[in-house]
């Protein structure tokens, strides 16, 4: 019995120094961060510790944006691993710089990040940029706005911004895979979810390859003050403008070739009339590099991804419809180009002659052409000095990366955005 007590107290000493240890390492760490941040502007907290789950926590966070006299507070920031061994191992794997020792989870959260909208924030140059695609079709129609400032959100009858953010990975070394989560609340705006699965993940490469993306945005007020501050600003109900933005939007994707089917549209109708969420799922064919995801096209990220879209809980069944004759387009009260051309596409790409040596500019684009003698398709992997490597279709539903010699390749075409001359 006297063993089995020992070996208890033993082990309370243990978990004590290293509780100690890492409450020491965790309080060196903040106080770093904070001095660092104080050379920019002002900021400082109420108090740090560690759970007893191994966690980092901060709470009473105040700090001011560089620049601006607006202040944000924190009410409470979390960093961690779940538990006080995983957490031990964390700060040597960092003290080591041993990243095979890194937990197989961590995550982080902010509790309550609250800011008001201020105008000298709206001055920020950090906060002003050029519209993205996916912005450019939530203002179609919205008169000339091609994005939100601080001072349209005003109007809107926002005057700060309170917001819970949590995210986190997940490793699991047996499959060699990796999970990201990032779930993001703000009161009155509404939420996002987006979930990220690698394949081939490894904490010490950047090999790792993107197997899917699921994409939840729930609406909480946000997209019907929106829909009400565009019709004002065009002088329309907001009926009205709800089907000034349809037409608007056909207009957008259309110039971007991307032709959606008559089921989306009616979905989409439906959830501007009552807005609740709108979930993005992607499985690609073939697992790819998750940087040229931010590079491409909105074609090619289309043609690349294999999407779902599920609307107001209904999941469009045909996402893609046939391409429009440019004189089948809504009517629009202000005059918008619409480009025109009669080359085949498939969502935005055109098959094109290409210069064998311009097979670098087209990584994950579709390619067909010959070489010696044969005839092959597939989907452009890397090109390194006189070698591209092509994941090549050798059967229906089978592939097969193959290194082709640049110099040998004949015929080539390459699926790609049209360059007219």
């Amino acid at each position: 019995m006297k063993i089995f007590i020992r070996l208890f107290i033993f082990l309370l000493i243990a978990a004590g120094l290293a509780y100690g240890y890492i409450w020491y390492k965790n309080k060196q760490a903040i106080d770093d961060v904070f001095s660092q941040i104080r050379m920019l502007t002002s900021a400082s907290y109420d108090t740090t510790f560690v759970s007893l789950d191994g966690k980092s926590v901060t709470q009473g966070i105040k700090f001011t944006f560089p620049g601006t006299s607006t202040e944000a507070t924190i009410e409470e920031f979390q960093i961690g691993t779940g538990s006080l061994i995983e957490s031990f191992k964390l700060v040597r794997s960092m003290e080591t710089r041993m990243l095979s020792d890194a937990p197989s989870s961590m995550s982080l959260k902010i509790k309550n990040f609250k800011f008001p909208l201020s105008m000298d924030l709206h001055s920020d140059a950090s906060f002003a940029k050029e519209p993205d695609f996916l912005t450019k079709m939530q203002m179609a129609g919205c008169s000339n706005k091609q994005s939100i400032g601080i001072s349209d959100l005003n109007k809107m009858g926002y005057s700060q911004i309170s917001l819970d953010f949590d995210t986190g990975v997940s490793f699991d070394q047996h499959i060699n895979q990796a999970k990201f989560t990032t779930y993001a609340n703000a009161q009155d705006y509404g939420s996002f979810q987006i979930d990220f699965l690698l394949d081939n993940f490894s904490q010490n490469s950047f090999s790792s390859k993107l197997k899917n993306i699921t994409l939840t945005l729930n609406n909480d007020g946000y997209v019907n003050r929106l829909n009400e501050f565009c019709a004002d600003l065009v002088g329309i109900s907001k009926d009205q403008y709800q089907q000034r933005h349809l037409n608007y939007l056909k207009h957008v994707l259309y110039n971007e070739s991307i032709y959606l089917s008559d089921e989306f549209f009616t979905q989409y109708s439906d959830y501007l009339t009552n807005p609740r969420s709108i979930k993005l799922s992607t499985y690609p064919d073939n697992s790819m590099d998750p940087a040229q995801l931010w590079s491409m096209s909105p074609q090619l990220m289309v043609s690349s991804l294999n999407m779902i879209i599920t609307i107001n809980d209904h999941e469009i069944r045909q996402l893609f419809g046939a391409r429009p004759n440019p004189e089948d387009l809504p009517p629009l009260d202000e005059p918008v180009k619409v480009v025109d051309d009669s080359i085949e596409t498939i969502q935005g790409l055109t098959l094109q002659e290409t210069a064998p040596s311009e097979l670098g500019k087209y990584i994950n684009y579709q390619a067909y052409f010959d070489y010696r003698g044969n005839s092959y398709k597939g989907i452009i992997e890397s090109v390194e000095g006189s070698i591209a490597r092509i994941n090549t279709q050798v059967s229906i539903g089978n592939n097969l990366q193959m290194p082709f010699k640049i110099s040998e390749i004949r015929n080539l075409r390459i699926r790609r955005e049209f360059e007219g001359n």
